[in-house]
C-alpha cells in the first residue's frame, strides 16, 4: 500500500528527471565548438581589407546594372582590364546591405562560416561515434576557424558541402552528386577558390581510380560504376564553371591571382604559416602534428584516399596562410575517424592518475543525480544562448559601445574629405584603401588597395619604399600626390613616419583623431 502511495510521486521525479535529462553533458560539449564559432563570428569586426571594396562593387552593379570590366576605382590603375569574378558574392553583401545594414552583414557573414563549420563537424560526427572525440576536435576547429566576412567564406561552405558529399558517396554509397554541378555553377560566380571544388573531386577520383586499379577486387573502394558516374559528374563541373560573365576566361583570373608576384612577396597571408605564431599554429600545425602522430599510433591506417587527401591539402596549407584553411576542412574529420584507434598502451603506467575517470564518471551521472546535472546543464546551455544574443551585431555595440567597424577603420579622416570635397590624389597606406572606396568613390580614387594582383609588383616596390619616407621620395611627385593620409595604428609603419612629416615644411596637419592624421601639400 506504501508503495502504491507513492507511485505518483516517483512517477512525476521521474518524469522531471527525463525532461532536464535530456541535455547531458556530451550534448553540451558538442555545442561548445558552434558556440565558439558563433561567437568569434560575432566579436570579428568588418575587416579594413578585402571587404569594402566588393561592398562598393556589389553597389556598381546594382545600381548601373552592369559588371565592370576595368578598373574605375584607383588613379594608380585606371582603365587596366580587371575581371570581377566575384560579382554575385558582391551583389548578395550590398543587397544585405540595403536590407539591414552592418548588423545583417555580420550576421551574414557568421551564417556562413556556422554553415561552413557544421558541414565539416558533420563529417567529424560520421567519422566516430565517440561524441566526446567529436567534440574535443570541434573545438579545435573551432579556434582554427579562419571566416571574416569576405567573398572567401562563401569558398569555406562551398568546399565543406563538396567533402560532404564525396565522402559520403565514397562511404556509405550516399549518392548525392546531382548537386555538385548546380553548386559548382553557383560557386563559380561567387569566388575564385572554385577550383577547390574541382581538385577535390578529381583527388577522390584519382585515388579511388588506383585503389581499385591495384587491387579489383577489394570491397572498401569506389566500384566501376561509382568512378564513372563521379567522372561525369567532374566534366559536368569543369562545364559548369564556364556559366559566369567572363565564359573561360574565369580560369585566367585564377591564374592572374595565384601567380601575381605582388600577392605572392608583399601579402602576408600569402606567406607560409609559422610555427611561431597563434594563427599559423592553429590554423595549419596543430592539425597537422596532431593527425600525423595519430596516424602513427594508430591501431588501424588511413588508406591511400585519405592519405591523398591529407597530404596533398597539407602542402597547399604548407604554401600560404590564406590556403591552410582548406586544409583543416580535410584533416579535422580524418583526425576524428582515427584517434580513437590510437594505441594508448605506452600511457598505461600513468593510469594511477585516476582524476580523468573521476570526471569522466562526473560527466555522466547516474539516475539519482541526472535531474541536478540535467538542470545545471539547462543552465549553462541559456547561459550559453545568452551570451551570443548579447554578442548579436545589433546589441554588442550599445552594451559595449564598441563599432562593428575595426578600430583601424578611417571613419573620421572618411567623414573630414567628404565634407571638405577633396579631391585632390591622396597617398595612403594599403589598408585604408578598401574603405576609402566604399565612403568616397568616385569623388576619391585609391592610390593602392586590396586588389594586389591589379597593380604592377614594381609599382608595389615604389610604394613600399615610399611608404617608409614619403619625405624624401619622386613617387610623391610622379603621381602628383596632394595629401597624405597616414595611420597612427602603433604596429604601422606609418606611425614612425608622422613626426617627421609633422615637422616638415612642406605638409599641414588638417585633420587628426586617434586613427590617422590627414596632411595637404602646402603650395609655394
Amino acid at each position: 500500500m506504501r508503495a502504491a502511495s507513492e507511485s505518483p510521486s516517483v512517477t512525476q521525479e521521474a518524469a522531471v528527471a527525463s525532461r532536464y535529462s535530456g541535455i547531458g553533458m556530451e550534448q553540451l560539449w558538442l555545442l561548445f565548438p558552434v558556440f565558439l564559432v558563433i561567437y568569434k563570428s560575432f566579436i570579428f569586426p568588418l575587416p579594413p581589407l578585402d571587404f569594402w571594396w566588393h561592398l562598393k562593387a556589389g553597389e556598381v552593379i546594382a545600381t548601373t546594372g552592369a559588371i565592370p570590366r576595368v578598373d574605375t576605382f584607383s588613379f594608380t590603375a585606371e582603365g587596366r582590364p580587371f575581371i570581377l569574378q566575384n560579382w554575385l558574392g558582391e551583389l548578395i553583401y550590398y543587397w544585405t546591405y540595403q536590407a539591414g545594414g552592418f548588423p545583417l552583414l555580420v550576421l551574414l557573414g557568421a551564417l556562413l562560416t556556422v554553415t561552413a563549420f557544421l558541414l565539416m563537424y558533420r563529417l567529424c560526427r560520421d567519422a566516430t561515434p565517440h561524441a566526446r572525440i567529436v567534440a574535443l576536435v570541434g573545438f579545435l576547429a573551432a579556434l582554427a576557424n579562419y571566416g571574416f566576412l569576405r567573398p572567401q567564406t562563401y569558398s569555406f561552405l562551398l568546399f565543406s558541402a563538396f567533402y560532404l558529399v564525396l565522402w559520403r558517396y565514397r562511404e556509405h554509397g550516399w549518392d548525392r552528386l546531382w548537386i555538385l554541378p548546380p553548386l559548382m555553377a553557383v560557386w563559380a560566380n561567387l569566388h575564385g577558390a572554385f577550383v577547390m571544388g574541382l581538385a577535390l573531386i578529381a583527388l577522390y577520383a584519382g585515388s579511388e581510380g588506383l585503389r581499385r586499379l591495384i587491387d579489383p577486387r577489394r570491397t572498401d573502394a569506389m566500384s566501376t560504376a561509382q568512378l564513372r558516374k563521379l567522372l561525369l559528374v567532374f566534366g559536368i563541373c569543369c562545364l559548369a564553371t564556364l556559366i559566369n560573365p567572363e565564359g573561360y576566361r574565369i580560369y585566367d583570373y585564377v591564374r592572374s591571382v595565384l601567380l601575381d608576384a605582388g600577392s605572392q612577396q608583399l601579402v602576408a597571408e600569402w606567406q607560409p604559416p609559422s610555427v611561431n605564431t597563434l594563427l599559423g599554429f592553429l590554423l595549419f600545425y596543430c592539425p597537422f602534428l596532431l593527425a600525423i602522430v595519430v596516424f602513427i599510433r594508430g591501431r588501424v591506417k588511413p588508406d591511400l584516399t585519405e592519405m591523398v587527401l591529407f597530404f596533398a591539402f597539407a602542402i597547399l596549407g604548407l604554401s600560404s596562410i590564406r590556403n591552410a584553411a582548406w586544409f583543416g576542412t580535410i584533416a579535422f574529420p580524418l583526425i576524428a575517424r582515427y584517434l580513437p584507434l590510437v594505441d594508448l598502451s605506452p600511457l598505461y603506467p600513468l593510469r594511477r592518475f585516476n582524476a580523468a575517470d573521476q570526471l569522466s564518471q562526473t560527466a555522466s551521472p547516474d539516475a539519482g543525480t541526472s535531474q541536478v546535472y540535467g538542470r545545471i546543464n539547462l543552465v549553462l546551455l541559456v547561459a550559453a544562448v545568452a551570451v551570443l544574443v548579447t554578442q548579436s551585431p545589433w546589441l554588442r555595440p550599445a552594451l559595449t559601445g564598441k563599432s562593428l567597424l575595426a578600430e583601424q577603420t578611417p571613419i573620421g579622416a572618411a567623414d573630414f574629405i567628404e565634407k571638405q570635397g577633396i579631391t585632390g590624389r591622396i597617398f595612403h597606406p594599403q589598408e585604408f584603401g578598401d574603405y576609402l572606396i566604399w565612403r568616397l568613390w568616385p569623388q576619391q580614387k585609391t592610390l593602392v588597395d586590396g586588389r594586389v594582383h591589379l597593380f604592377d609588383v614594381n609599382f608595389l616596390k615604389q610604394y613600399e619604399r615610399a611608404h617608409q619616407d614619403p619625405l624624401s621620395s619622386d613617387f610623391m611627385e610622379r603621381w602628383k600626390i596632394e595629401y597624405l593620409l597616414l595611420s597612427k595604428s602603433p604596429s604601422g609603419s606609418d606611425a614612425r613616419t608622422i613626426g617627421s612629416v609633422r615637422n616638415s615644411e612642406v605638409w599641414m596637419k588638417i585633420y587628426e583623431d586617434d586613427v590617422a592624421v590627414l596632411f595637404s601639400k602646402q603650395r609655394p
